[in-house]
């Protein structure tokens, strides 16, 4: 035997060891870059819902993911003006923002099926639809044309139906009237001879308050009560027939979330969803007190009479045909939720 062979024996024995021990570091997964987003509210943190849930998202997820994906949270108006987020997030000069669908209504009609629809279905319905009938994947198709991703982000309950100066007893009572509304139910309020415009939270209050305007609906009980508008306003109607559920959403730069792996980005769905849950729940007892608060404070807990939500129904009807005629995206995406509430009818009515 040649010397030299124990000494090629162990030369290809450590070759092989450092072959192997390469291969499997090599077979590690590799550790993703974390990833940092900054986020701008569409309304104040502090605020009920919408701007909590905007707060209780960046907590949950700085605190769950380890610091693999870090939120840095921005109050309202603190980087771009709330109704501008979208263009920010598009032009990648916003990594993210936490907004309504309802804000770009006069950009893309089709997506304000997905903040919420007058006579439209109620919180669980809407999830329903978004998750399990294949709302989600049209929305998602929609924004990805404009570089930027949806994430359902928040999840509210039934709105009020609006404050008023004067109370609205009749159809007639409605025309002539300077109100702020929102998406698609602006547009009914239009069909009912009211003169509409749209304006950020922030600039609600001093309008009404001024006389600018005669009438505004926004949000939910606890939210109504923060921002103070019984303090200008004594007629506040109950439920929201322009809003059974509202819907907020977490809006991503598209190059941002494709950039992400596959578990950073699971991780800020799920985040979203447990959010939706935390927020649907977290005004239930809110509401009930705001709504005391607001009797003390000489408001009348009101009612559209039937005359009128007859009517509003039927502005609603023709709203939607002209919108979906007018829109093909608008058409598809009606069609689908309608398809949808027509398979879950028999259980959905009886809820109602």
């Amino acid at each position: 035997m040649n010397s030299l062979t124990p000494l090629w024996r162990g030369a290809r024995a450590a070759g092989l060891a450092a072959v192997a021990t390469a291969a499997a570091f090599l077979a590690q997964p590799v550790k993703a870059e974390p990833v940092k987003l900054a986020v701008q509210s569409a309304w104040p943190l502090t605020l009920p819902a919408s701007g909590r849930d905007a707060q209780h998202f960046a907590d949950t997820i700085n605190a769950a993911s380890g610091g693999d994906v870090a939120i840095r949270l921005y109050n309202a108006g603190a980087l771009v003006p709330s109704l501008e987020i979208f263009d920010a997030v598009q032009r990648g000069t916003l990594d993210a923002g936490y907004t309504s669908p309802l804000y770009v209504a006069g950009k893309f009609p089709a997506v304000q099926l997905f903040g919420g629809v007058p006579f439209g279905p109620d919180a669980v319905g809407y999830v329903g639809w978004l998750y399990n009938g294949g709302g989600l994947d049209i929305w998602r198709e929609i924004y990805a044309a404009q570089g930027v991703v949806s994430v359902p982000c928040g999840l509210m309950a039934q709105e009020a139906g609006g404050w008023y100066k004067e109370p609205i007893e009749t159809v007639d009572d409605i025309k002539g009237l300077k109100l702020r509304f929102a998406g698609l139910a602006g547009e009914v309020m239009k069909k009912m001879g009211a003169s509409v415009v749209l304006l950020s939270g922030g600039d609600i209050f001093p309008n009404l308050e001024r006389g600018v305007i005669d009438g505004t609906e926004f949000s939910m009980p606890a939210i109504d009560k923060q921002i103070g508008f019984d303090q200008v306003a004594k007629n506040y109607y109950l439920p929201g027939w322009h809003q059974p559920a509202a819907i907020n959403e977490l809006i991503i730069n598209k190059t941002k979330w494709d950039a992400m792996t596959d578990s950073q980005r699971g991780l800020i769905e799920l985040t979203c969803r447990e959010t939706m849950l935390w927020g649907l729940t977290s005004t239930y007892v809110e509401n009930a007190e705001a709504i005391d608060a607001f009797k003390a404070n000489g408001v009348e807990i009101r009612q559209f009479p039937p005359e009128v939500l007859s009517a509003f129904e039927a502005a609603t009807a023709e709203v939607m045909q002209e919108q979906a005629e007018a829109n093909p995206e608008f058409a598809r995406v009606w069609e689908s939720l309608s398809a949808f509430r027509e398979k879950a009818g028999s259980w959905e009515n009886l809820r109602d």
